[in-house]
């Protein structure tokens, strides 16, 4: 199993410093949960460890990030979403404003990457409103609002199935 380094530790000759992955056998399962435990490793998500193999500029300049969209009974989904930097920072920036500031900020956003990333993780519903009317301003659909969730679903196809 791989493992994340969360304090500085040595293990098989090697340092390793917080944020490094600690690859596959150098942690004896032994003596792994004592090392979680004392706060020293965690363990590595399986698509984690795989994104951190890749070649370098598979995504170009944008970083993958993982969104949860609404389940079907068993079946949670993942949606990716490959945000560019400042696309992040603007989301961030709207999520530590009040939400009448950040709902006047989104009136100016024009990235589908921030609305979608904005209405997924901003639990304040007038900022996921606004997200929505946004996205619906910026990529109008054919049918309008979708009847069947009674006119409440975002209105960009990339915004589907992502809780309210």
């Amino acid at each position: 199993m791989q493992y994340l380094c969360e304090k500085q530790l040595t293990a098989g000759e090697v340092t390793y410093h917080p944020g490094e992955m600690i690859p596959d056998g150098v942690i004896l399962p032994e003596r792994s949960g004592k090392l979680i435990g004392s706060g020293y490793i965690s363990k590595l998500q399986g698509y984690v460890a795989e994104l951190r193999e890749m070649e370098p500029g598979v995504y170009g300049e944008k970083i993958p990030i993982s969104v949860k969209s609404a389940s079907d009974g068993e079946n949670e989904q993942v949606t990716v979403i490959p945000a560019k930097p400042e696309e992040i920072q603007q989301v961030f920036s709207i999520l530590q404003m009040n939400v009448e500031e950040g709902a006047r900020m989104i009136a100016d956003v024009t990235s589908e990457n921030v609305l979608i990333l904005l209405h997924a993780v901003d639990s304040r519903k007038m900022i996921k409103n606004a997200a929505k009317e946004q996205a619906g301003k910026l990529f109008p659909t054919d049918g309008g609002l979708k009847a069947s969730r009674g006119g409440n679903s975002p209105t960009s196809p990339d915004m589907e199935g992502v809780d309210a």
